[in-house]
């Protein structure tokens, strides 16, 4: 078998999962200050609504629009939650059930007034959009590989939404480039920094921990070498933005975090062939985001490889007096990698073994066969 070079594609776009139903569905400057700096202090400890006044106000399309698909959906159930809907699903029983005005009635009665019905709607909408317009999977070789697909044009570059949780929305603005080489600036009211000139031509409103008051703003830069992308996250505290973090590739997308400061980005891997792997990055106390190194990170799906010169493998990883010798035209798999010396191995037998990846004077390539190269 030989080498495979894949050639990357640029991209364009975002997107979601949208659940219908009442429950279904580089950064230059990190921080500018106008004014005096104010500390983060949202009114209460935990948000109490995405959309304050969506029971009694028709919303528009620029309160919304850059909202991620989880935010969406939780704007479209908080509706129904405040007549006291019954929500079947935990996560959002959960939710709710935090927020100190949610009170759950057996009684319920769908009756919503016409502009709760008509905000409803429209959230639906957008609903739909975000789901149409999609990060998915790029090759077949490498699941975590992806580019969005579908079309982004619903997503502005200004919205009006209350980040820091206060009660006040905040006007956000994302302005383009003055000229080719210019930066990108990131303005939330009076407040501005610039960032990179290579940014898809949206800012996400992302909410990174539910249980949290804040909001936060996302930017991903766009290029066609995937190891060159990233998204900076963002947060607003109070006259000041500041950088939470710069992630690896598109993380912007809700399918990347799990609400409640878990997110997740694809990082070319380090050792043994060019793949990409899963970073895992944390919400921490200081409100930024810090790698959590894994114990192992899985190639999906795993790549078939042949051996051309004989290598000696472990039966268990570190244990160097449990070895065999794996030998020319020998089939296996690569099913991923400690990120650090070791990469682990499927035999054709369905024996799992490690093979020590430390020897800085071993050329891979001459030892196995079926590599995955970008170029």
């Amino acid at each position: 078998m030989s080498n495979r070079k894949l050639i990357l594609p640029g991209i364009v776009a975002i997107a979601a999962i949208l659940l219908s139903g009442c429950e279904k569905a580089g950064a230059g400057n990190t921080t500018a200050t106008a004014g005096l700096p104010a500390a983060v202090h949202a009114a209460d400890p935990i948000r109490l609504y995405i959309l304050r006044d969506s029971g009694t106000q028709a919303l528009a399309a620029a309160q919304i629009s850059n909202l991620d698909g989880r935010l969406l959906e939780l704007a479209r159930n908080e509706i129904y939650a405040r007549h006291g809907y019954v929500f079947k699903r935990k996560d959002l029983r959960d939710y709710f059930g935090a927020k100190p005005w949610y009170h759950a009635s057996s009684d319920y009665k769908d009756d919503l007034s016409p502009v709760e019905k008509q905000n409803v709607e429209l959230l639906r909408v957008y609903e739909a959009k975000y789901a149409a317009y999609k990060l998915v999977a790029a090759h077949s070789d490498d699941y975590h590989l992806r580019n969005y697909e579908g079309n982004a044009s619903f997503k502005g570059q200004q919205m009006e939404v209350d980040l820091d949780g206060d009660g006040i929305d905040e006007r956000v603005r994302l302005i383009p480039p003055a000229s080719e080489m210019a930066p990108f600036r990131l303005k939330v009211n009076d407040a501005v920094i610039e960032i990179d000139s290579e940014l898809l031509p949206y800012f996400d409103v992302v909410d990174l921990d539910v249980d949290d008051p804040y909001l936060e703003i996302a930017v991903q830069m766009d290029s066609n070498m995937v190891s060159w992308r990233n998204t900076s996250f963002y947060e607003y505290a109070g006259r000041t933005i500041k950088l939470m973090g710069v992630l690896p590739d598109f993380s912007a997308h809700s399918s990347m975090f799990d609400g409640h400061g878990r997110v997740v980005s694809a990082e070319q891997g380090r050792t043994f062939q060019t793949w990409y792997r899963d970073a895992v990055f944390q919400l921490g106390a200081d409100r930024k985001l810090h790698e959590q190194q894994q114990d192992f990170y899985p190639m999906e799906p795993p790549t078939p490889l042949t051996i051309k010169k004989e290598v000696i493998v472990q039966r268990s990883k570190g244990d160097e007096k449990e070895t065999y010798a794996l030998q020319p035209g020998d089939s296996v798999k690569f099913l991923g990698s400690d990120e650090r010396e070791y990469a682990k191995l499927e035999t054709s037998a369905g024996d799992i073994v490690w093979y020590f990846t430390g020897n800085e004077y071993a050329e891979l390539t001459d030892f196995f066969d079926g590599l995955i190269l970008y170029g």
